[in-house]
């Protein structure tokens, strides 16, 4: 903890969700790379009663995203794709409703292909192929690049792409051509090996499991969701982002082009508090998540809770921002 600042962003989080018992989680909050606060709440393991630990690794859940669509940005820096590529460049059963559908546009959310099914479908999502099939039999809703709609499943086909495209899976890529690079040590993904499963909480306050869809990640959830974690390596990606040890600055200049509702490729990207700010929430089974950073002040607030909170996370992590923006 830093200080003054240190404590007032300690007692911000201190007094969060009295009513449910207070914060059961993670935070770090930092500005120019400098930690001010970083800190563990409540219990990872009820049964076990241990606390939460400072080295927590969390399922990102959505906030993921960013990660997937780092991974296009790197393959097309390598010469492997193109963001206007079609989808039937990598799938041969894209039907000719789909043709003019490119990767940007499940970047994005605006491809106009219906979300995903209205109904559980009965198909493998252990099978990758079985997957991008299923969304290849959505319905089109709109024109491409005219609507935008929120869609994990074209996520989990983003996936796929980056496993087309390198010729690895797309863990694999993720890990050597963004994670490792970054200087990440930890970061991974659901069943990766090594991922060291006494430093997931639980979720439900501690009462739960580790993850919501169990220890094996599928393709109903990979490219979405599913990479796992530590708060202080949330910051390490930020540093990397803001130079060119991962993406160059013309990828980086794609990455934050917004289309519609705010969204760019895996980020929400507004100005607000006279800042640039790149964000995205996360949420999966009973774990929440939040990640925003700014431009100007250089702030990073990442928050993690083992439960639904009350208090909405995108609001407190503005606050904890605020207070970030004027640290010295």
């Amino acid at each position: 903890m830093n200080g003054a600042v240190g404590r007032k962003l300690l007692k911000i989080v201190s007094e969060l969700d009295r009513a449910q018992g207070g914060f059961c989680g993670s935070v770090l909050v930092a500005r120019r790379g400098k930690v001010l606060l970083q800190a563990g709440f409540g219990l990872a393991d009820a049964k076990q009663k241990r606390a939460m630990p400072l080295d927590a690794i969390w399922d990102w859940a959505s906030v993921t995203k960013q990660f997937t669509a780092a991974a296009i940005l790197k393959l097309e820096m390598l010469g492997k794709l193109r963001l206007d590529d079609p989808l039937s460049k990598y799938f041969a059963s894209t039907p000719p409703d789909k043709k003019s559908v490119t990767l940007r546009h499940l970047l994005n959310h605006t491809s106009g292909i219906q979300t995903g099914p209205k109904a559980q479908p009965a198909i493998d999502f252990r099978n990758r192929d079985a997957t991008v099939d299923l969304y290849l039999r959505l319905p089109v809703l709109a024109k491409p690049g005219r609507e935008w709609a929120y869609s994990n499943l074209a996520y989990a086909v983003l996936a796929a792409v980056v496993e087309r495209a390198s010729g690895r899976t797309y863990e694999r890529f993720c890990i050597k051509q963004l994670f490792r690079p970054a200087g990440m040590k930890s970061a991974c993904f659901i069943g990766s090996p090594g991922l060291k499963l006494e430093q997931v909480p639980l979720d439900a306050r501690g009462t739960g499991v580790h993850f919501a869809y169990g220890d094996r990640l599928t393709w109903g959830y990979r490219g979405a969701g599913g990479a796992v974690v530590p708060l202080r390596e949330m910051l390490t990606w930020d540093r990397a982002l803001r130079g060119t040890k991962v993406l160059s600055k013309r990828a980086k200049k794609k990455l934050y082009t917004v289309g519609l509702d705010d969204y760019a490729l895996g980020w929400y990207v507004k100005k607000r508090d006279g800042d640039m700010h790149y964000y995205h929430s996360g949420a999966v089974g009973k774990t929440v998540c939040y990640f925003l950073r700014t431009e100007k002040s250089q702030v990073v607030v990442a928050l993690s809770y083992s439960y639904q909170p009350n208090d909405h996370p995108e609001s407190v992590a503005r606050r904890l921002a605020r207070i970030a923006a004027k640290a010295k």
